[in-house]
């Protein structure tokens, strides 16, 4: 019965001796791979999140970076994806992302997007083996062939679209910094001038 135990960010903080605000931090960067019901305040983690928290806690305090952790993360961890039900929210985070979430949203955009397309692909070849025989012929096995190589190809593009939008991020991150820079310069400046007027 104590494994169908679920877990809010309040035990868990207890139960790790972590505050509550850094398993928050946490569960925001790296949601994909902590296995939970439900969402917003009524989210509870299964029993299995303690062992991700856990390993979460130790590669950041090795030092690695988020996108590290992630990558890491998701080697050792199902990633979870989204049911019908929670169709809308790669659409909220979208829309996030582009109001200043920053790089860790965009790549959280980037894992669920990744994920979707890896589970077509999968339920796609499924469809595909599945009514073959045991000895596949020579036209299935060069059909199979070719939409491998397809795959490859659509795999590639995406590639390089990734890399082009990680580009386009940093320089947004850059401008956004300079933006910042001006803005506040032009504030002391008022500040300055009202001052000795």
């Amino acid at each position: 019965m104590a494994e169908n135990r679920l877990y809010s960010v309040a035990s868990i903080a207890k139960l790790l001796d972590v505050p509550e605000s850094t398993l928050h931090y946490w569960k925001n960067r790296f949601d994909d791979v902590l296995p939970s019901i439900g969402r917003g305040r009524n989210k509870r983690f299964r029993p299995e999140a303690l062992d991700v928290f856990r390993d979460i806690g130790a590669m950041l305090g090795q030092g690695l970076s988020c996108a590290d952790v992630r990558a890491e993360l998701a080697r050792r961890y199902p990633v979870n994806v989204a049911t019908t039900a929670a169709a809308a929210e790669p659409v909220q985070a979208v829309r996030v992302t582009e109001e200043g979430a920053g790089h860790d949203g965009a790549l959280a955009v980037a894992t669920r997007i990744g994920t979707e397309i890896a589970k077509t692909l999968l339920t796609h070849l499924h469809q595909q083996l599945a009514p073959a025989p045991a000895a596949l012929p020579d036209a299935t096995a060069a059909g199979l062939q070719s939409e491998l190589d397809r795959v490859r190809s659509e795999n590639a593009a995406l590639t390089e679209k990734m890399q082009l939008l990680e580009a386009e991020l940093v320089r947004l991150r850059k401008d956004r910094r300079e933006l910042e820079s001006y803005l506040v310069d032009k504030i002391n400046a008022l500040t300055r001038s009202g001052q000795t007027g």
